[in-house]
């Protein structure tokens, strides 16, 4: 904890002693609990991305190219790849909120070639990207590691000693665990798997199905250590076939997709899982003369290939990555092709029900009109952005150069919520049912948007949970006694779990949701009544009725009104995209801002018929 005005100097000394082992119901991580209603209410649309625009970045105007990308937060990105150099060598970009810059990033060699391909950032302070290194003729595994400081060459096993290894993705979903695919360079291929501890890397074991004809893998998503997917491609006598495999913390296994005709052949190069029920891989399939852009889903029990759009012309395409900050929120990207053109950007947005083709940018280099140019890698931030990475260049043959392009996502409204669970909603907000109608237990006390927009939790005072639209239901205390009512929840960044909160501080998480410290044990001046997580989910912030802030993990401090007079008790906080400040409420609606949060007005002077009891960014 890091604070503050609003508590007592005591109580911040005996937090200082608490662990999540020695506390007591309402203040640890709570797994039990009954939900206790569900809505009906058909699947909205989410809301996705609409347009693309070229963001300036250092590789623009030089021979360089990127690969891949992930934006944990809005403000923090990396960017990986390799220059163009000969030989290449390892580049990665980062973008700190206002602008994209170089940062320094090691090879085993300057005289052998380093390329990094894929990269996972759980914080600001944990990626891993990966990719291979030459050495004696053949290539290695490379594994690159971030601090939050510097960038350092992180030891890492070969499959093959003698035969070349590469690296091509990687998914992190904590720092203590990390899935990194490839495959051997060999003929036949063999594909592979390293897997980090915390510790150090070991050597996986992914499926083979068939060893003698060749098997990659080009895409992995963790979430958790005992759930994992993994795509790439197998090479039987009949032709190219998608491969599918997952992972149940015990071992790998293929897992059935669906197959080409007997006249095609398929691929996959990247995939997405929000959850464990909705997946999406992307690639390519072929009638040997033609390549077309290729989607397969998975709902929890199959994979099904989706009905994609045509662009009029198009001669043909094929998918790189993808992205998903919710099940009804997808980006993938990857290339197209005219007639008389080379490649071109392309890009397919998922709101749910259908895949739409949204055009990225296709830029001029250096003077002359782009006829070459593609995103290899794509990272969304839910209900902020979606980055796409990859090359540019002026014709086929000449010099590529890094491409960065973003495409903001807006939530064009929003949802207020009553005490008996009545829904209003307000500009584009997307009503997806209410409690209004039910007799409740307790009355709601809160509400939380899923990442992608398509969804909201309720949550009433006892900590039952009410799901609508894409939220998925991860637990609650409406069966357990508590010693205090809950206040509030927040959700995590995914939308795969999410923590209530008590008014003494106490801290139930559920799903993903990581517990990181509580006020349950200390003697507060004022009831909690709020919090907010922070953007990447590794903390979150408590805020009492007197506007003390209590920050955990890694949320900041960024000021408090705990030494101020109000005029009204403060109800409710929330976080500014960035992480980087957040505003408090008070039930007159005056608003204090801190940090970075810009001040935009307020109902301090406006007679209010009834208290505020909350706000949302």
């Amino acid at each position: 904890m890091r604070r503050m005005p609003g508590i007592l100097l005591s109580a911040m000394l005996a937090t200082a002693a608490l662990s999540a082992a020695t506390l007591t119901t309402g203040v640890a991580s709570a797994a039990t609990g009954a939900h206790r209603s569900a809505s009906t209410a058909t699947l909205t649309a989410g809301v996705v991305p609409t347009a693309w625009s070229i963001v300036p970045s250092p590789t623009f105007t030089s021979g360089e190219q990127l690969a891949g990308v992930s934006c944990p937060t809005s403000s923090f990105c990396v960017a990986v790849g390799s220059t163009d150099a000969s030989p290449h060598q390892t580049l990665i970009q980062q973008w700190n909120g206002t602008a994209w810059v170089t940062i320094a990033s090691p090879n085993t060699s300057s005289s052998e070639i380093n390329e990094l391909a894929g990269i996972s950032c759980v914080t600001s302070s944990f990626c891993v990207a990966v990719g291979h290194a030459m050495a004696a003729g053949h290539s290695n595994n490379l594994v690159e590691q971030w601090n939050g400081v510097a960038w350092t060459i992180t030891p890492s096993p070969n499959a093959a000693s003698t035969l070349g290894n590469q690296l091509t993705a990687v998914s992190c979903p904590s720092t203590t665990f990390c899935t990194a695919v490839g495959h051997t360079v060999d003929n036949p291929a063999v594909a592979t798997a390293i897997v980090w501890n915390g510790l150090n890397w070991a050597l996986g074991a992914p499926a083979n199905p068939t060893a003698t004809s060749g098997n990659t893998l080009a895409g992995v998503a963790c979430r958790s250590t005992s759930w994992c997917v993994a795509v790439g491609a197998t090479n039987p006598v009949a032709g190219l076939q998608a491969l599918v495999e997952q992972w149940n913390g015990t071992a790998w296994t293929v897992v059935a997709s669906p197959p080409p005709t007997s006249s095609q052949t398929s691929s996959l190069s990247g995939v997405a899982c929000p959850s464990t029920s909705q997946c999406a891989a992307v690639g390519f399939t072929s009638d040997g003369s033609t390549s077309l852009s290729l989607v397969e889903q998975w709902n929890g029990t199959a994979w099904s290939a989706a009905t994609l759009p045509t662009v009029a012309g198009t001669v043909s395409s094929s998918l790189s990555s993808v992205s998903c900050t919710g099940p009804s929120s997808c980006t993938a990207v990857g290339t197209y092709e005219l007639p008389a053109l080379n490649h071109l950007t392309a890009s397919l947005t998922w709101n749910g029900s259908t895949w739409a083709f949204l055009a990225p940018k296709n830029p001029a280099v250096n003077g002359g009109v782009n006829n070459d140019a593609d995103l290899a890698g794509v990272s969304c931030v839910g209900g902020q952005a979606c980055i796409g990475v990859g090359f540019a260049s002026p014709g086929a043959g000449t010099t590529r150069h890094g491409l960065v392009e973003s495409a903001p996502v807006t939530r064009p409204g929003y949802r207020m919520v009553a005490s008996d669970g009545g829904i209003f909603t307000f500009g584009g907000a997307s009503f997806n049912g209410s409690a209004g109608s039910l007799t409740l237990n307790k009355p709601v006390v809160g509400m939380a948007a899923t990442p992608d927009g398509a969804g909201y939790w309720l949550v009433a005072s006892d900590g039952g949970i009410f799901t609508y639209g894409d939220a998925a239901f991860h637990g609650s205390t409406g069966g357990i006694h508590l010693n205090m009512p809950i206040v509030g929840m927040a959700p995590t960044p995914d939308g795969a779990g999410y923590w209530l909160v008590a008014s003494d501080g106490g801290i139930f998480s559920f799903g993903d949701a990581t517990f990181h410290g509580s006020t349950g044990a200390m003697v507060l001046n004022k009831p909690i009544v709020g919090m907010a997580a922070t953007p990447d989910g590794h903390g979150y912030w408590l805020v009492a009725s007197d506007g003390g802030i209590f920050s955990f993990g890694d949320a900041t401090f960024h000021g408090s009104t705990g030494a101020i007079r109000l005029n009204k008790p403060v109800v409710g906080m929330a976080a500014t995209p960035s992480g980087r400040g957040y505003w408090l409420d008070a039930s007159d609606g005056g608003i204090f801002s801190f940090g970075d949060a810009t001040f935009h007005g307020s109902t301090g002077a406006i007679v209010l018929n009834k208290p505020m009891v909350g706000m949302t960014a």
